[in-house]
């Protein structure tokens, strides 16, 4: 597992590469399916998923192609599906998720 740190300026520093990147070169990674661990620096706190999509969605603006877009809005629907809280049950309604699909990204 590939470890990311996030410093209170925001910069985003590469375990593995042993350098700051950027958070398109995030994005990348996430996209190459890279398994990554993001916390922040100093408390330890997980912030991976909620970092994962802010890179996502920065490559989609970047990116605006259509086709990309809808790719992309799947994958973070697929995330979403798998870490929300359906106290205890097996499935979820993800209705509302589903409805914002790629309009909202």
């Amino acid at each position: 597992m590939r470890a990311i740190l996030k410093y209170s300026n925001r910069r985003l520093y590469d375990t593995h590469q042993c350098r700051i990147i950027t958070l398109l070169e995030l994005s990348e990674l996430v996209l190459a399916g890279e398994d990554l661990h993001i916390e922040l620096k100093g408390t330890g706190e997980d912030i991976s998923a909620v970092t994962m999509i802010h890179a996502i969605l920065e490559y989609v603006k970047r990116n605006p192609d259509d086709e990309v877009r809808a790719e992309l809005a799947e994958r973070v629907l697929l995330a979403l599906r798998g870490s929300l809280d359906c106290d205890g049950e097996a499935t979820c309604d993800t209705t509302e998720v589903e409805k914002t699909r790629v309009g909202a990204i």
